[in-house]
């Protein structure tokens, strides 16, 4: 059963939205969006290796890094849910041009105190808490973006082609930073990415999108907040996505995050072969979010739990065979299959959440998904540390495996599987 609360479209708006029939990238509004939020991916992926090696030339500390990747991320816990109330209750379009538009400023100064040679380890943590703080209020508004773009039986194609142009972001933002900041070093690559975040700016301020009616109430944000939880622990699809999500994330990808480099260790490899397994991994998220969006009718809840099971499959592989170089690019390329879930994940939301709901739940689902995640990366090393990086693995995925096995004979799976996404 699809949920869909839709006013009617005012006729200035309706004129403009392509017949349902045209094709995706013929549809002028989502093409300004995707090119906009591509080029902001880009930049991002260029910011995080500079932002790297900075940290690292100012600090010769890795600890430093954690200690900015830590500071980044605790806003995007925090603020989330309250960044969901207020995209619900707002123009999420308004709140994706602000948050582009900040981030824009931030990083500019970063890129101008750089290049006045002012940058400090202190100057750093502060842009990180800002542009979490940010992403905290712009990811719920872009996730319900395709509501506000698309027809219902377009989202899925829509989220296989952000999930592949992500994946091409994390290669060519990289490569940019390689040759960008041996010409410019760390002030160009930063005035570059507040570049591409302009840029997203102002094609979202190009991108006419569908009239929505407002929900803006007496009621106040904490009472807004609460309608959004309550409704996500009602729906026993949404707790089922949570949990695959949550085991996932603790069980598969933190492992794999913090002991991909001591397995190709063992395997006798160095640097060039951990490139080209990330890269595999990559790839193989780009052709499988592809393949999904090309497909008809995935029956949803067989559809996320076989992806889980590949990402469990991929963990058990790298453990119990991870010191063969094969086996490495075959665990790598199965955790990048297995990445496809948002694919489904994103489709299902945009499809049965109530659209005045849409943010709340999107920000709620990612705090629960992602909450417990730098535990995950903790625990791993520390397990790692005092058994081996494959057992730590080997185990994860078993588990996993398991969980999937059991959430096959779910009656919400069987309850999901009638729903054709």
């Amino acid at each position: 059963m699809n949920v869909t609360l839709r006013a009617p479209e005012p006729a200035a708006v309706a004129a403009d939205r392509p017949a349902a029939s045209r094709r995706l990238w013929a549809q002028r509004n989502f093409v300004l969006f995707w090119v906009g939020q591509t080029v902001s991916k880009v930049g991002n992926g260029a910011y995080s290796v500079a932002l790297g090696w900075t940290v690292y030339r100012l600090t010769s500390s890795t600890a430093a890094m954690g200690l900015i990747l830590a500071l980044n991320f605790a806003p995007q816990v925090v603020f989330s849910v309250a960044g969901g109330t207020l995209a619900d209750r707002w123009s999420r379009r308004s709140v994706i041009i602000a948050a582009d538009c900040t981030a824009a400023l931030a990083i500019g100064a970063l890129a101008a105190l750089a290049a006045a040679r002012h940058l400090s380890l202190g100057l750093l943590m502060a842009a990180a808490v800002v542009l979490g703080t940010v992403s905290a209020f712009y990811s719920p508004a872009y996730a319900a973006m395709n509501r506000e773009l698309l027809e219902e039986k377009e989202f899925r194609k829509a989220n296989s082609v952000f999930t592949a142009s992500g994946s091409l972001a994390r290669l060519a933002g990289p490569l940019l930073a390689a040759g960008v900041f041996s010409v410019g070093g760390p002030a160009l690559v930063f005035a570059l990415n507040a570049a591409s975040f302009a840029i997203a700016a102002i094609a979202m301020v190009a991108t006419k999108i569908r009239a929505r009616p407002s929900t803006r109430t007496k009621d106040g944000l904490r009472t807004e907040l609460a309608e959004g939880l309550r409704y996500t622990y009602s729906e026993p699809w949404l707790i089922l996505i949570i949990v695959l999500s949550l085991a996932v994330n603790i069980l598969c990808l933190a492992p794999y995050s913090v002991l991909l480099p001591a397995l190709v260790q063992q395997a006798h490899s160095g640097v060039g072969t951990l490139g080209l397994v990330s890269a595999s991994e990559i790839a193989a998220l780009l052709l499988a979010s592809l393949v999904i969006g090309l497909l008809r009718g995935i029956r949803a809840g067989t559809g996320l739990i076989a992806l889980g099971s590949a990402m469990g499959l991929g963990a058990t592989v790298l453990g119990t065979l991870g010191d063969q170089p094969g086996m490495l690019f075959l665990g790598a390329i199965l955790f990048g299959v297995g990445l496809s879930f948002d694919v489904i994940e994103n489709t299902l939301l945009q499809n049965r959440v109530p659209e005045h709901l849409l943010s709340r739940v999107y920000s709620v689902n990612m705090t629960l998904s992602y909450s417990l995640q730098p535990l995950g990366y903790f625990f791993a090393g520390l397990l790692a540390r005092h058994s081996s990086a494959s057992a730590v693995l080997t185990v994860g995925g078993f588990t996993m495996l398991t969980a999937c096995g059991i959430a096959v004979l779910l009656p919400t799976t069987r309850r999901l599987d009638s729903v054709r996404c």
